[in-house]
């Protein structure tokens, strides 16, 4: 994900912000496909901490408006949904 800018960056903010409470639509939507509400808040959870991570591994710094690109290492960031527990 070499190609972050500042832009990206603050659209993560917000849909980690977005992501952390499903919506009421998303719940309905859920329900009409037969999607459990464990099963959508797991996977909403693991979606909202997956995105704290890139945000976290982001080398830049929401103060300096300067910098062009956003470098995030890929080295040891593998998504998966596989419970850790």
């Amino acid at each position: 994900m070499g190609d972050l800018n500042p832009g990206r960056y603050k659209a993560l903010e917000l849909i980690a912000d977005y992501v952390r409470e499903p919506s009421r639509e998303l719940r309905l939507n859920a329900i009409v496909c037969d999607v459990s509400d464990e099963d959508l808040r797991w996977t909403t959870d693991r979606i909202h901490h997956y995105l704290l991570r890139l945000l976290e591994e982001a080398e830049y710094d929401p103060a300096e408006e300067d910098e062009l690109v956003i470098s995030i290492p890929e080295v040891g960031f593998e998504p998966t949904l596989e419970d850790s527990v």
